[in-house]
């Protein structure tokens, strides 16, 4: 009798281990994002859960119908009951003036279904002429470095510049950016040139020195740029102008396009992080700051200057952009979305805190 029951209980366990499976519940499967401007990164969390009784695994990362839209698991199993968060982004660049739908394909060893779907849609509006995305910044950003003591700085600079003193430099290799463009300057031109090397030699593949220092910007661009802090007309640099490797002229800079950052944050929020040699400026600040800028004839032939407003949440950026564009500056850009669409694509990249600064 006894081993009549034990068999018949190794009969029931088998059965029931052979009922456990597992289950994939995605629940809401289709994401509509509404309307966002063309160059937004849009970010969705799909909820994954095991509703069954066994471990559910994933069988590989997910994949999508577009190169537009990325996703993938931090975890390829779950325990029974248990959840993960499924990160899908949407890059909308190229799709202005569309509605777009892209599909997301998890694949897991559920017995019913081994592919499940998810969907993320919505319209992309065209960009304004005074949008501009967190990619097209990133794209064109450069350094502007001003190798001069703090005291020479301090009487005259070029807009946008940052001062890292040339005695300074190695202790800042460590921290530059090796994947942007980095122009150097000093009086003269000589010790740009010895740092524009150094950079080279550590690593940055794309540092210039500015022929000349400002004795040469000055004699091809006269004041265009220049800039004190007491706000009083900039006096002619002294010296011998020095050019060299590792040189461009001035008007090259200028021809890329000469950028200038206004961060229109509280100062505190400024101060935590912001792009190096951008200007913390309040709202009520911009037009006597506009006033100052050269624009349409005042600029040499071929020179643009490329002025971005960020912020938080993009509103203020928006207003203080489409003001600029309306004053003459063609070349005013919000960053779209604030900086959030900043840190979705590049993490605190460029950010620099007050102590870097």
């Amino acid at each position: 009798m006894r081993r009549w029951w034990v068999a018949l209980l190794g009969v029931v366990l088998a059965g029931v281990a052979a009922m456990a499976s597992p289950r994939l519940d995605v629940g809401q499967g289709m994401y509509d994002f509404g309307e966002v401007a063309e160059g937004m990164l849009v970010v969705h969390y799909f909820t994954l859960r095991n509703a069954g009784t066994a471990v559910l695994n994933f069988t590989r990362q997910p994949t999508t119908t577009c190169g537009c839209t990325t996703a993938g698991l931090a975890r390829m199993s779950l325990q029974p009951g248990e959840s993960l968060l499924l990160r899908v982004l949407f890059d909308s660049t190229g799709f202005g003036g569309q509605r777009s739908s892209s599909r997301v394909f998890v694949f897991s060893d559920d017995p019913e279904s081994r592919e499940r779907t998810l969907t993320i849609q919505g319209f992309v509006r065209p960009s304004l002429p005074f949008e501009g995305s967190a990619a097209t910044l990133h794209q064109g950003f450069y350094l502007l470095v001003d190798l001069r003591t703090p005291e020479a700085f301090a009487q005259g600079r070029l807009l946008g510049a940052i001062n890292i003193p040339f005695a300074d430099l190695p202790t800042w290799l460590p921290r530059l950016p090796r994947d942007f463009v980095i122009y150097l300057y000093d009086e003269t031109g000589a010790r740009a040139i010895q740092a524009a090397q150094t950079l080279r030699e550590n690593g940055v593949r794309a540092a210039f020195a500015i022929s000349g220092g400002l004795v040469g910007w000055w004699r091809d661009l006269g004041s265009l740029f220049f800039t004190r802090a007491d706000g009083a007309p900039p006096t002619p640099p002294v010296g011998t102008a020095v050019t060299g490797p590792f040189t461009l002229p001035a008007s090259r800079v200028v021809t890329h396009g000469y950028q200038v950052i206004l961060d229109l944050r509280p100062r505190e929020a400024y101060l935590l992080g912001s792009f190096p040699g951008s200007l913390n400026l309040k709202l009520e600040e911009v037009p006597d700051f506009a006033a100052r800028l050269p624009r349409g004839a005042a600029l040499p032939g071929g020179a643009r200057l490329m002025i971005w407003s960020v912020d938080e949440r993009g509103s203020d950026a928006i207003q203080v952009a489409q003001y600029l564009y309306a004053l003459g500056f063609s070349d005013a850009k919000a960053l779209i979305g604030g900086l959030p669409q900043w840190r979705v694509r590049y993490g605190d990249v460029l950010l620099w805190p007050e102590t870097m600064r």
